[in-house]
């Protein structure tokens, strides 16, 4: 049977092909012009939803970015001014030492006097900068003058808080000092040098790691001998322990380090191993694991825990070669003691042997506190003491606790010291000489943390760029389309388009014999 083919079929066909042709040329088109493989969900839907989550992870990125120069806007305003007081300060010092020197007047006093008073305003105007109309040195209270002057006195108004500001996935950084760190205390204070962290066990939480901080529970993964990427999920780790069974069992040999502080992941095969973090993960530098060995050995930083009094002295590798301890002197007021620790088996045993050795000596009052991995001691008296050696003794030195207890007091001394030079005092500005000292040493300390944040933020910074990058490269592979293929392709669909359209003039031409 002979079927006819009718006109609005012909034109159907044509008008279906054509557009076909047209939709195409308009979408390489759209590409071409974009520079963009995928412009919408037609395209390529996986790609599409792949591409939100790399926009979504490079928007958190650009957050980190700037979050990390506000607070290095911060920390290196608060360093400046930490510096700014050292200066002052020292020339406080500097001033009390030439009178009590020797060949100083009432009347040189008196211009002492006035010299501190001049100080003691440029000390005010420092600590009380803002930082884009906030208080430097407010803690939380970053809408009012920190320190005021009240009855005589200068004040601090702020209060406590510590400001910290997410730099990374999981990195969260104090960028402030609040002004109660430079207030001080009237108490006098020997702040301990030692490192007294216990070694790493089996059993050490991994909540208690790295001085208290933590760890950050998620995924590591390493490249071993044969260039094969693994990863590992270490969240339902909860001691150190945990973790090397479970690094053992995805077949890296995993140990404490041989000094205790840290792990240490080796490669069976015999290397080289790369250890870390995949991309946005901080599991593995929260543990001390990062890093690349030829040799298939990574050993990992010191992620020790904080003291406790509980700590046996045969644990704390500072300790070592010290054991039994002997014995350190202390000096109050002139008068003298000996402590004997001989018998101290742990932190706590160290602590309580000191405190009785003063108070049955007579002396006032002192008592040892944990500050961190050091020891600290402390007057509440206020009464300067001295901490010495005896001879051939390394004790004291152990423990990081030779020197001098002053009080710390910013606002206090100088007020003190002004007060003496009028009344031309000379013990009352040898005393200021040796609190001035001790404060100057106090901001020195604040000032060496301000500088492990800077450079805590300039390799959070460096990560987040190596981050950036590799995101950008990511979506690019997806979203970007290959110009030069699509270039040949444009001009093959519009020479398609252009002879379908030369065909539907052809086969639409009519007659009156196509009604026939």
């Amino acid at each position: 049977m002979i079927s006819r083919v009718t006109n609005s079929h012909i034109a159907s066909l044509i008008y279906r092909h054509t557009n076909s042709n047209l939709l195409s040329m308009t979408r390489l088109q759209e590409q071409v012009s974009s520079g963009w493989r995928v412009n919408s969900y037609a395209d390529d839907p996986q790609g599409v939803g792949l591409i939100q989550r790399y926009d979504a992870l490079l928007r958190e990125n650009g957050q980190y970015a700037r979050n990390i120069e506000r607070a290095r806007t911060m920390v290196q305003q608060t360093d400046t001014a930490l510096l700014d007081l050292v200066d002052l300060l020292r020339d406080a010092r500097e001033l009390a030492q030439r009178e009590v020197s020797g060949g100083a007047s009432a009347e040189t006093n008196r211009i002492g006097a006035t010299a501190i008073a001049a100080i003691v305003q440029q000390v005010l105007g420092v600590v009380n900068q803002s930082v884009e109309g906030n208080s430097l040195f407010g803690g939380f209270r970053t809408d009012i003058t920190s320190f005021v002057r009240v009855g005589g006195q200068i004040v601090y108004q702020g209060d406590l808080g510590v400001m910290g500001v997410q730099i990374g996935p999981h990195t969260n950084m104090p960028v402030n000092i609040p002004g109660s760190e430079l207030v001080g205390t009237s108490a006098s204070t020997l702040p301990g040098i030692g490192d007294l962290a216990p070694v790493l066990t089996a059993a050490t939480s991994l909540n208690d790691l790295a001085y208290g901080a933590g760890w950050v529970p998620g995924t590591v993964q390493w490249t071993g001998a044969d260039g094969v990427q693994l990863q590992l999920d270490l969240s339902g780790a909860g001691t150190v322990g945990d973790v090397l069974s479970l690094l053992n069992a995805a077949g890296l040999s995993a140990t404490l380090a041989a000094d205790g502080t840290g792990l240490q992941v080796t490669d069976p095969a015999g290397g080289p191993l790369t250890f870390g973090d995949p991309a946005g993960g901080g599991t593995a530098l929260s543990l001390g694991l990062v890093g690349s060995a030829a040799n298939g050995v990574v050993t990992g930083t010191d992620v020790r825990t904080s003291p406790d009094w509980s700590v046996a002295l045969a644990d704390v590798p500072a300790l070592s070669g010290q054991l039994p301890l002997g014995s350190l002197q202390v000096e109050v007021d002139g008068v003298t003691a000996t402590v004997n620790l001989a018998g101290a088996t742990t932190l706590g045993d160290v602590r309580t042997l000191f405190e009785a050795a003063v108070t049955a000596a007579g002396l006032p009052p002192l008592t040892m506190e944990l500050d961190g991995a050091a020891l600290n001691i402390a007057a509440a008296s206020g009464a300067a003491f001295t901490i010495s050696a005896l001879p051939s003794d390394g004790t004291a030195a152990a423990l990081g606790v030779l020197g001098e207890g002053h009080p710390q007091r910013l606002f206090g001394v100088l007020d003190d010291l002004q007060a003496a030079m009028q009344a031309s005092d000379l013990d009352g500005m040898r005393r200021g000489l040796g609190e001035l000292e001790a404060l100057e040493e106090h901001l020195l300390r604040l000032e060496t943390s301000l500088g492990g944040r800077e450079n805590m933020l300039d390799w959070m910074e460096g990560l987040n760029s190596a981050q950036d990058i590799t995101l950008s490269r990511n979506r690019a592979d997806i979203r970007d389309a290959d110009l030069i293929q699509l270039s040949s392709d444009l001009k093959m669909a519009e020479t398609t388009y252009q002879a379908s359209l030369m065909v539907s003039s052809k086969l639409m031409q009519m007659s009156l014999f196509d009604f026939l």
